[in-house]
């Protein structure tokens, strides 16, 4: 499990990013490729994040 912000913007769409100490909100909406204007709201969810080294059959 980990901690995400997931930023709901006016046109309905969500973006969510992980949670990460050194990162800003700045830095966030940068790698989404958002600005304050398009954000509705944001909230912190936790988040299940799939295991990579898993194999499935």
């Amino acid at each position: 499990m980990a901690w995400f912000h997931e930023y709901t913007l006016r046109d309905g769409r969500k973006k969510s990013i992980k949670i990460e100490e050194w990162r800003t909100f700045r830095n966030e909406m940068k790698e989404l490729g958002i600005t304050e204007r398009d954000i509705f709201q944001v909230q912190m969810v936790e988040k299940d994040i799939p295991n990579k080294n898993k194999r499935y059959r």
